[in-house]
């Protein structure tokens, strides 16, 4: 049996889709980092140590002018990239890109065709499981790419005075299932409650979920400073750099009561770990999968109650502009992704109600 390879703490070696194998450096709170030197050389333990201290591998200098490594390096940093995103989105956008930008790095960005980025596309649109045995990629995931690709190659083209159209416009959408994350129901907000009882963070986590309409960013940084006066106000992380959209909403008695019935919160954070630490964005979500699967909800998830608030809110009657104070949104199209889920019967009956009533009535003169 071969020996396994030993690698520096945070390396793994994966093999790439040419069948090559290749390693990166992975570590919260710091960028991937893709290298082009081989383990045991002095130019890998260079990469390493610029890694482990935080400085960005793509486009360092050593790649040639007019290349996607290069590009990489200026765009990274550049107002088109930064300017309209806050830290969170700016990790998410650049998390989609650097996995692209590795693969490409030596490639000039001039030679890229239509074709290049669909074939790209159809890699991505593909599901499958990553080395955590997390399903990745779809269609979803190649609409993502192709929206952070379209303003890369744009900034390209433009610092390179490249004359011709974006390869990645004329490359097609891929068509992509209606609905995204499973709206709950009222039957499974029962079921979970039933499964998770008051003064538990499972608990706890729903009815925050559910009475805020956070997504999992925002919840995981929730805590005593967001509530004052029977108020809990928020700024919601993805819009905190264009809109500075503020979200004020009452604190529902079951929220308060899920919080007040806590042996243990955090001083900053409603919500923390066994450990007393406040969850990562990405560690409550996984925690919420972990809290559905028990309470036999596979197909509910934490950004489904965020969807579940909008459509009781719809259900009873609210507004679009109701609506949007309620959950940060700030055009009708977005609001109705949040409410397609609203029970188009119950929602006839509002609307049908005080017609047969007034029909009546007047029969009745």
């Amino acid at each position: 049996m071969p020996r396994k390879e030993r690698l520096p703490k945070n390396v793994s070696a994966f093999i790439d889709r040419h069948g090559k194998r290749r390693y990166r450096f992975r570590k919260t709170g710091y960028a991937t980092h893709y290298f082009l030197a081989a383990p045991g050389t002095k130019a890998f333990e260079d990469e390493l140590a610029a890694a482990r201290e935080g400085v960005k591998p793509a486009g360092d200098g050593t790649y040639p002018r007019g290349t996607v490594g290069w590009i990489a390096a200026r765009y990274r940093t550049s107002l088109a990239f930064t300017g309209q995103k806050n830290k969170q989105s700016e990790h998410n956008a650049w998390s989609i890109l650097e996995k692209w930008v590795a693969e490409f790095t030596a490639y000039r960005l001039a030679d890229f065709r239509f074709d290049h980025i669909e074939e790209t596309l159809a890699r991505a649109s593909v599901k499958r499981k990553n080395d955590k045995g997390r399903t990745i990629g779809g269609p979803n995931a190649a609409n993502n790419l192709r929206g952070e690709l379209k303003p890369f190659f744009d900034y390209g083209f433009k610092l390179l005075g490249i004359e011709k159209p974006n390869p990645v416009t004329q490359a097609a959408p891929l068509k992509a299932p209606k609905g995204g994350f499973h709206t709950w129901t009222e039957d499974e907000i029962a079921q979970y409650r039933a499964h998770h009882a008051v003064g538990t963070t499972p608990r706890l986590a729903l009815e925050i979920f559910l009475w805020t309409a956070q997504r999992r960013g925002d919840a995981s940084t929730f805590g005593p400073r967001h509530i004052a006066n029977g108020q809990a106000t928020v700024v919601p992380s993805k819009t905190q750099n264009s809109t500075g959209q503020v979200v004020t909403l009452p604190v529902a008695p079951q929220l308060a009561e899920a919080i007040a019935a806590m042996k243990v919160t955090g001083t900053e954070t409603f919500l923390v770990s066994a450990y007393g630490k406040p969850y990562s964005k990405a560690g409550l979500g996984m925690r919420m999968r972990e809290w559905c699967d028990a309470a036999g909800l596979p197909q509910c998830s934490a950004h489904g109650l965020r969807k579940a608030t909008a459509r009781r809110a719809a259900e009873a009657g609210g507004s679009n502009q109701e609506l949007k104070a309620v959950g940060g949104w700030t055009t009708d199209a977005q609001v109705a992704v949040y409410t397609a889920a609203a029970s188009r019967v119950r929602l006839a009956e509002q609307a049908m109600g005080p017609v047969i009533a007034a029909d009546l009535a007047n029969g009745e003169k």
